[in-house]
């Protein structure tokens, strides 16, 4: 069974003033994600533009009281039971491991990323990325070795304002879970469904399928492909980078850490010539011996759709119908990102 990319197209004409009210034919597409079925809805094509924002007014003496502040860590934020994390904190280059004083699960981390207070597109190097990583890894090593039912391990990020990061001092969050979230789940339960069904693995075939139509495929940094999904979760696209199989966080180290900092470097040069200040990500790690299901990298830009009065990008259609909606062609993005691959 190939991989199947479908796709449905509707037609809405209305009589628009802007053209002294002459029929107007606009498309809307629905796209259907190959591996979980989940739909995505491509619609106002082109209407929303990354918005400039100026987050230097956030530094200096205007920033106000930041926990993450050097001056401020040891005093005001968490640290872990000592069973778990003896030190309390781990300290990496200029990353620090905190424990998340608003936990969401059972084993909920924190690594900030750096002493200073913004970090911009340029600042998020492949060193620094990787001392925030090493620390994130650590954590979940020991989460591992501390507690045996706990299956499943991600990294969430939320850089800046639109994102819905409420401290701009960058940090990422870590997780150990018997509950890692739906999208994490339904890629799971689809991945081993079409083993299951034809006896094949999925991931190398969807691999294979979209080089070979080349339409969304960006490029390959060692051991990780990057592209962009069929059917995006952002508003203004998604990046996907699929990694090895059966890649448990302690696999994460060396070369395969140096091949996604180094991709994501580059996706950061995309963005600031693009005018993306913000994003969504997620890192999803395999199952401890779950041959099927990869090393996931998942990256959503994010903007106010003003700078008047600071709407999100997000809607009722992404809140309460959990369908996305996405404002760029997939296959447009691919051309534009392609080139830093």
């Amino acid at each position: 069974m190939s991989i199947i990319f479908r796709r449905e197209t509707v037609m809405a004409t209305l009589l628009d003033p802007r053209k002294d009210f002459a029929p107007v034919k606009h498309e809307i597409e629905f796209r259907y994600d190959p591996l979980t079925g989940r739909s995505t809805r491509l619609a106002h094509l082109g209407a929303i533009k990354p918005q400039p924002l100026d987050y230097s007014a956030l530094d200096g003496n205007n920033k106000g009281f930041c926990p993450f502040c050097p001056q401020n860590i040891n005093r005001v934020t968490s640290i872990f039971p000592q069973e778990l994390v003896p030190e309390g904190r781990l300290r990496l280059g200029a990353a620090t491991l905190i424990a998340n004083i608003a936990p969401y699960d059972a084993y909920s981390g924190l690594v900030i990323l750096s002493d200073k207070h913004i970090l911009s597109m340029t600042e998020l190097t492949a060193e620094v990325l990787c001392d925030a990583f090493t620390l994130a890894i650590k954590f979940l090593a020991t989460i591992r070795q501390y507690d045996k039912n706990i299956l499943y391990y991600f990294i969430g990020w939320n850089y800046m304002p639109p994102s819905g990061g409420g401290l701009v001092h960058p940090h990422i969050q870590v997780f150990g879970s018997k509950n890692p979230g739906n999208i994490f789940m339904d890629s799971l339960h689809s991945t081993h469904r079409y083993k299951t069904e034809n006896n094949r693995s999925y991931w190398p075939d969807y691999l294979a399928e979209e080089i070979k139509l080349g339409e969304r495929f960006l490029g390959k940094v060692g051991d990780i492909y990057w592209l962009i999904p069929y059917a995006p979760l952002g508003v203004l696209g998604d990046v996907l980078g699929v990694g090895p199989h059966n890649c448990t966080p302690r696999e994460l180290q060396g070369t395969l850490l140096a091949n996604l900092t180094e991709g994501l470097v580059r996706l950061f040069a995309y963005y600031k010539d693009n005018g993306i200040f913000s994003f969504n990500a997620s890192i999803c790690f395999s199952p401890a011996g779950d041959d099927e299901f990869p090393f996931l990298v998942r990256f959503s830009p994010r903007t106010f759709l003003n700078t008047k009065y600071f709407p999100p990008d997000t809607n009722f259609f992404q809140v309460m119908m959990q369908q996305p909606v996405c404002v760029v062609r997939p296959e447009e993005l691919a051309a534009e990102i392609r080139p830093f691959y």
